[in-house]
């Protein structure tokens, strides 16, 4: 998700300052830096526009505050190979070419057009190094006797065209490329940043790779805290190279040597700054071309949009959930570490109540619990929407299966209210939520059926806190929801998602898959080692696994999804690429004029 303005300081110079005209828009920077016309220009709203400012922004990778190593840094600089989440490809770029010469060994051939913007070669070694550096960090930072990335082991360029990858095991060829091209550390996955042959890049390479750890902590403050190159110096190696670094616009011009130059058939690429990160009125004004999110709109909102207005990147949604405190290896007493009580909570909840109360662009989540984005399976374009045909689903108000599941685990009820095999009343702490329609439904289905709730609202730093430390019942969350196997990252699932709702990792899950009473008995299953499993084989059998385990366990329930696609002016411009580039990628507004095969024209 985008960082909000906590960058912004009260320090800043006058320049620094975006000035906005009383109409609401942007005032013009003087001369070139103007977006006036779009006739040789592709002007795109840039979504970071709250953040942070041009003049700040950097291309190291390895730094996350002020980084422009994703607007505009995906522009500027190329990348090996380009994966597409929604789709699960992977579409060549710099490398042309990648084969699997071992079950352990993955190797990269290298292009020899691509060069940087100050004409020097682009070569696997610049690729290698910053892999080099990622995976030394990722070493620092283990835990005695953990790998540092759970497949990659190193990288070496034997040649400048090859650049080889090492795997701790072997790993299907789709696998292995996505895995050695994604974020290790940074936004590593967004370009090729580091130069071999660069003074700074060179000094600080062989400082991470060879220091110990004494050392380390040193090198890594400095790394990670420089603002190096400043996007107004960056040397890339993309189809845009910079031009002007104004306010509120950041122009780049087309650069000629690039492999693609041919086919884009205009001169210069410009991103323009607003006081928030909505580009609707911009768009609608015709003051942008494209914007890469913010879209589809609100009805009332659709007539003010241009009569060429096209959406792109419509495979990509955010789902809204409900959290549980699965009570694992945590203090706090909850009477939801059972799977059977949040099960119950799941089917008590009366999804047809919160269509009633739908906002903008919210779309129910009308399938069972499984983790698989609801784009995937409205359209049906995996075999997952058949596979969660036989899972329980949950949402319907189902009262009578709720309360077999609460009795099943030893709550009573009495006068229409529950207790807990304590005897305590069964009460719900919500922690924040209450803006969210679908909690208040909740609330109202819960108190009906005679179990209590307690809302709760706290400040984000408290809501950290006592979310990592499991000191709650109930939560609201938000997450991406771009991509089948994106949804199942180790860092994602076993990391961060069992760090907040503290699911039990050794997990017991009804057999067959789609029977929840288990007339095949159970299966026990570690999650990590399942995905793990699932990312070497390439087997569905341990996705259709997870999905049921996620069905059964819920340690969130998905109860509505948002499309967050970015848009363009049909009206002006062309865009043609594979499905996976312009509706399944975050870049595509990039990665277009980058590649042989899609095109973006001027028409106007």
């Amino acid at each position: 998700m985008l960082e909000g303005n906590s960058w912004w300081s009260s320090d800043q110079n006058r320049r620094d300052v975006l000035k906005y005209s009383a109409a609401g828009g942007t005032a013009l920077v003087a001369g070139c830096l103007g977006g006036s016309s779009s006739t040789d220009r592709f002007r795109v709203f840039d979504p970071q526009s709250s953040g942070t400012l041009p003049s700040e922004r950097h291309c190291n990778p390895f730094n996350p505050s002020q980084r422009g190593t994703w607007h505009p840094g995906a522009l500027i600089f190329d990348r090996p190979a380009i994966h597409s989440p929604a789709k699960d490809e992977v579409y060549p770029l710099v490398a042309t070419d990648w084969e699997m010469t071992d079950d352990t060994t993955l190797e990269f051939t290298f292009s020899e057009d691509w060069t940087w913007h100050n004409g020097d070669q682009l070569v696997a070694d610049d690729w290698v190094m910053q892999l080099q550096m990622a995976l030394a960090i990722l070493e620092y930072q283990a835990e005695d006797g953990e790998r540092p990335h759970q497949f990659l082991e190193s990288a070496e360029a034997p040649d400048e065209r090859t650049a080889r990858i090492n795997l701790h095991d072997p790993l299907s060829e789709t696998v292995a490329v996505q895995n050695a091209i994604a974020d290790f550390v940074g936004d590593e996955s967004r370009g090729v940043f580091t130069k071999h042959d660069d003074d700074q890049w060179s000094e600080w390479h062989s400082q991470v790779t060879e220091a110990d750890d004494s050392e380390m902590e040193t090198l890594l403050e400095e790394l990670t805290t420089k603002s190096y190159p400043l996007l107004e110096d960056a040397v890339g190696n993309g189809p845009f190279q910079v031009a002007d670094i104004g306010d509120n616009v950041m122009v780049f011009e087309k650069y000629e040597d690039h492999p693609n130059a041919d086919n884009i058939n205009f001169s210069e690429y410009s991103m323009h700054l607003y006081e928030n990160n909505n580009p609707t009125q911009p768009y609608a004004n015709d003051e942008v071309d494209a914007a890469h999110t913010q879209f589809p709109v609100e009805d009332d909102v659709k007539s003010q949009l241009p009569e060429g207005h096209t959406l792109i990147k419509e495979s990509f949604s955010t789902n809204k959930l409900f959290s549980f405190n699965c009570g694992h290896d945590v203090s706090y007493d909850t009477p939801l570490s059972s799977a059977n009580v949040r099960k119950a909570v799941c089917h008590v909840f009366d999804r047809d109540q919160v269509k009633q109360v739908l906002e903008g662009v919210n779309r129910m989540f009308d399938w069972p619990s499984c983790r698989v984005p609801g784009n995937v399976l409205d359209s049906g374009s995996h075999e997952a929407a058949e596979w969660i045909q036989d899972f329980t689903e949950y949402g319907q108000n189902d009262t009578e299966r709720a309360a077999e599941l609460l009795e099943r685990e030893g709550f009573e009820r009495d006068g229409g209210e529950w207790y807990t095999p304590d005897g305590d009343r069964f009460e719900i702490d919500v922690l924040g939520g209450t803006k969210r329609k679908e909690f208040g439904v909740l609330k109202d289905n819960l108190n009906e059926f005679g179990i209590a709730t307690n809302q709760e609202e706290v400040d984000d730093a408290t809501l950290s806190e006592r979310r990592q430390n499991g000191e709650y019942d109930m939560m609201p969350d938000g997450s991406s929801a771009n991509g089948v196997r994106a949804m199942w990252a180790l860092d994602l699932v076993p990391g961060w998602l069992q760090q907040i709702t503290h699911f039990d990792p050794e997990a017991e899950i009804p057999m067959p898959v789609g029977d929840p009473e288990g007339s095949s008995g159970t299966k026990t299953i570690n999650v990590e080692e399942h995905i793990r499993e699932w990312q070497i084989t390439d087997d569905d059998q341990y996705h259709k696994e997870l999905m049921w385990w996620w069905n059964q366990t819920v340690p969130q329930m998905e109860t509505m999804y948002q499309p967050d696609a970015g848009a363009y002016n049909a009206d002006n411009w062309e865009l043609d690429a594979p499905d996976g580039i312009i509706d399944g990628t975050e870049d595509a507004l990039y990665l277009i004029p980058k590649m042989d095969e899609a095109t973006m024209e001027y028409t106007g």
